[in-house]
């Protein structure tokens, strides 16, 4: 059984990592808890959660940046930003219940350490390309901070995406600072009908490249293609018409905003869209020019397209196989098949990676091998 911290300060986070270096023991580090299924298998003596750290410490809504420790619920920080009209672009998705947990208890901590976006990707950017600056604790048990609070303030901003996406394996996040933007005024989505994929991939394409701006672009099998738009209420009548020109005389149905988000919704977080349970879930990051054949390939029980084709989610026993792209194992068989969690990349990004493991954390502490290596 594994000790459990719960530090409330970062004073004591610093710590519990220096202890732990001392006594060369291993650190399971998350937040919450309700993405650490995502990534390898861990060996590890102790659990460092970071749950109890929790406050926001900055909010400017006239500059459009808070900063905020990792801890706060991404429902209740959404619900802070909505009383200012604004949000995060990025759009993170609550995975929580598509890998069995409630609804509405993830953090903001889990949603930077593991790089999530949602719908909007494609268009806006995903989840480090919104982080101006971070504090934490390296593998080393000191406090360092990278970027700042304001987007001219480029100082140590590499440092700053390199840990979003890091799996906890590069230092504890005890504190962020975020780009925020203000709601759209309204959203419309177009519902169409009866297209087979190959169709809406390629017309998915086309929407994504015309001047129109759509901020959401998908396709369920069975269900229909799904197009968003997203402005002033004022510009989406001729926004919309310009799209209804490129789909043609196919059938087409208009989801009015509360219909739309609820769609966007289930998009985004996966889960009520139901893939099936005894097999893997795959999401898999490829050219939408690649992705027919990869389905071909792997003839998923179930499968659909985010990011205008750019993103297949996909129920299939069999690992990912393909060139170009990437993959991630989301969720495994209720009984655990023994599968990677990513695609291995190239030996010299590879080798990259664990020299940036080493200088973050040399005595291998945090999350070892989680990102399988």
């Amino acid at each position: 059984m594994t000790d459990l911290y719960f530090p409330t300060t970062e004073e004591q986070v610093s710590e519990c990592i220096c202890d732990h270096i001392v006594m060369e023991k291993s650190l399971d580090v998350r937040t919450g808890g309700s993405l650490i299924s995502l990534g390898s298998p861990m060996n590890v003596a102790s659990t460092l959660s970071l749950k109890e750290l929790n406050q926001v410490k900055l909010y400017e809504p006239e500059e459009l940046v808070i900063t905020l420790e990792p801890g706060v619920l991404l429902s209740d920080l959404k619900n802070l930003l909505m009383e200012h009209n604004q949000e995060l672009k990025f759009e993170p998705p609550d995975l929580g219940p598509l890998l069995g947990n409630d609804p509405g208890i993830g953090t903001i901590g889990g949603i930077i350490g593991t790089n999530l976006s949602g719908p909007k990707r494609f268009l806006a950017g995903g989840a480090r390309d919104y982080i101006l600056g971070v504090q934490g604790i390296s593998g080393f048990g000191q406090i360092f901070k990278a970027g700042g609070r304001v987007v001219k303030n480029v100082s140590g901003y590499d440092v700053s995406k390199l840990m979003c996406g890091s799996y906890g394996t590069l230092g504890a996040i005890t504190e962020m600072t975020l780009k925020l933007a203000p709601k759209a005024q309204d959203e419309i989505s177009l519902k169409i009908h009866d297209l087979e994929t190959e169709t809406a991939i390629f017309l998915m394409t086309e929407i994504a490249a015309c001047p129109y701006e759509v901020s959401g672009l998908a396709h369920i099998p069975g269900t229909g293609t799904f197009i968003r738009i997203e402005g002033t209420t004022a510009s989406l009548d001729e926004r919309i018409a310009a799209i209804r020109g490129l789909v043609g005389k196919r059938k087409v149905s208009e989801l009015k905003r509360e219909e739309s988000e609820d769609q966007w919704r289930q998009i985004r977080d996966v889960a009520p869209l139901n893939p099936p349970k005894n097999l893997p879930l795959w999401k898999i990051s490829i050219a939408a020019s690649d992705v027919l054949d990869v389905i071909n390939d792997h003839n998923p029980e179930f499968y659909f397209l985010d990011w205008a084709g750019g993103l297949l989610w996909m129920s299939s026993k069999d690992i990912p196989t393909f060139d170009k792209g990437a993959f991630w194992l989301i969720r495994n068989t209720e009984t655990p098949l023994d599968l990677p969690f990513n695609k291995s990349p190239d030996p010299l990004i590879r080798n990259l990676n664990k020299r940036i493991k080493k200088a973050f954390d040399p005595k291998n502490i945090l999350n070892p091998g989680r990102l399988g290596f």
